[in-house]
């Protein structure tokens, strides 16, 4: 190799550093946010992510990257929540970051159904979706299994309550961080499937 003419590894190291550096503060120590979900999450998620009260979502188990992004459009305002906004105020970008590997890390609890009747229209919902009413497949994005991938987030096992909530918000164009394709979803489900999805959803392990 010529020294004056570094090959294309030499030349890049500057900005391969840069990059994994920026990977490796988003990717979080979940042991550093210990102290943190204890004293301000566990009342309403639990203590380890797999919240006992409907209406808060459980988080054990979800998507590191989704988490990290939620918890970032709480703090800059993009997703708003009486609750949650002013709690993450106060926390800055590594307790983020933190926060998200540490719920990411944790194992999620089964989910509870309300309503097994629903659980086969559901089901087909999430699988195939509705092709009359242009509601697409619930696992292109959240896997068939549930588990999200990446962006998308964890589904599997979420509260029924909660998740109903987040349809609303996403129908009435309130969910000011959510997607669009989610928006046109939510409106055009009826209340039976959602509420079928909701507990299909809480029935995946």
């Amino acid at each position: 190799m010529n020294p004056d003419h570094p090959g294309p590894t030499s030349r890049f190291a500057p900005f391969l550093a840069l990059f994994f550096l920026a990977a490796s503060a988003q990717a979080g120590d979940a042991a550093k946010a210990v102290g943190l979900a204890a004293n301000l999450c566990a009342s309403c998620h639990g203590e380890d992510g797999n919240s006992l009260v409907p209406a808060f979502p459980k988080l054990a188990g979800q998507q590191a990257v989704y988490l990290l992004r939620e918890l970032k459009d709480y703090k800059s305002g993009k997703r708003s929540s009486e609750v949650m906004v002013p709690i993450v105020s106060s926390l800055n970008e590594e307790d983020l970051a933190n926060l998200a590997a540490f719920y990411a890390s944790q194992k999620a609890t089964p989910g509870t159904v309300g309503d097994a009747g629903l659980l086969p229209l559901g089901k087909a919902l999430y699988l195939k979706g509705n092709a009359k009413s242009g509601i697409p497949a619930c696992d292109g994005c959240h896997e068939e299994g549930g588990g999200g991938d990446g962006k998308f987030p964890r589904v599997a096992g979420q509260n029924v309550d909660y998740a109903l909530d987040q349809f609303r918000l996403y129908a009435s164009g309130k969910r000011g961080n959510g997607t669009k394709v989610m928006q046109t979803i939510a409106e055009r489900m009826t209340p039976e499937e959602t509420k079928a999805v909701a507990e299909y959803m809480a029935s995946l392990p």
